[in-house]
């Protein structure tokens, strides 16, 4: 029998990322200290032993590798600029998790990969729309590198709010494959590095991994509000499917300033923290903002739902 053609390609769109992602996570384990890809214990940090963070490129690479294939395979775009830009967004983590850079730079940089993106990568609105888009998709990509603070953390969101920008997309008007692919392929790669990344975490993403999720989830997220198929109301959507990293980034950054400290050092003052403060242990406090991820994206759908 047969499976039908959306369930078919589904399997090969999860399960190739999947795949690739799996074992150069594996090989990175061995193969990141060499490149001088380590993080080491600090008082900030709530690991107790050096572990390599190199995951960022396993996830990155096999997300790439997956879409050059489905372009045969399925013939839709690869969204090659968008592509380039996660490239830069990329290249950019990994230069700082080999040497920590200034804040100043990488904020400087990631907006303006943000400003290229909502010029070139979603379509003409109108200017205080981009520069929203401009904000948001810059302050995801920092969300989620903020997020990347206890193992399993910031994939696990990524991964359940991937799946539920797939599922407002399916609420709307019936998307092309080359609208939800990629969120599918995201999901595969996330999967295979998160099998090692599962505490006690055997590799971090790095820098390089997490403002990548931020990027591609801020950018899919703006598009899929700008869709002209959705309510009128749209637009809230990414807000509640993203509203656990936006609320750790907005809670630690008033936080930071209300001490009269930059908003840009490093604490243990993150949502997960504070609920590792409660009383939970790390891997509780991780699931329990599972929980909250998922209930803040079920209010995304039923958002999207609503009749007009």
């Amino acid at each position: 029998m047969n499976l039908p053609d959306w369930l078919s390609s589904l399997l090969w769109l999860f399960g190739c990322p999947l795949a690739i992602s799996w074992l150069l996570t594996a090989a990175l384990i061995r193969w990141a200290p060499r490149l001088g890809l380590v993080d080491y214990p600090s008082d900030r940090k709530v690991h107790t032993r050096p572990t390599p963070r190199a995951g960022g490129l396993a996830i990155f690479v096999a997300v790439i590798l997956t879409l050059l294939l489905a372009v045969f395979s399925f013939q839709f775009s690869v969204f090659s600029f968008q592509s380039l830009l996660s490239g830069a967004i990329v290249l950019l983590g990994l230069l700082d998790d080999l040497r920590p850079l200034h804040w100043q730079l990488r904020l400087a940089v990631q907006f303006g990969v943000a400003v290229v993106a909502v010029f070139v990568c979603l379509p003409p609105v109108a200017w205080p729309i981009r520069c929203l888009a401009v904000l948001w998709i810059a302050g995801l990509i920092n969300a989620f590198n903020m997020l990347d603070n206890m193992d399993a953390l910031s994939g696990g969101v990524a991964w359940i709010a991937a799946g539920f920008l797939i599922a407002a997309l399916w609420l709307g008007s019936p998307p092309a494959l080359a609208e939800w692919g990629p969120y599918i392929i995201l999901m595969g790669a996330l999967s295979g590095f998160l099998w090692f990344n599962h505490p006690p975490a055997r590799i971090f993403m790095g820098d390089a991994g997490s403002t990548f999720l931020g990027f591609t989830l801020g950018l899919g997220s703006a598009r899929m509000a700008l869709r002209e198929s959705g309510p009128a109301w749209a637009y809230a959507v990414p807000l509640c499917i993203l509203a656990v990293p936006c609320y750790d980034l907005l809670s630690v950054v008033v936080l930071r300033l209300s001490q009269g400290r930059s908003p840009f050092h490093a604490d243990k003052q993150h949502l997960s923290h504070r609920l590792v403060g409660r009383g939970l242990s790390g891997w509780t406090a991780v699931r329990v903002i599972y929980l909250l991820a998922l209930a803040s994206g079920a209010s995304g759908l039923i958002l999207y739902a609503v009749a007009t």
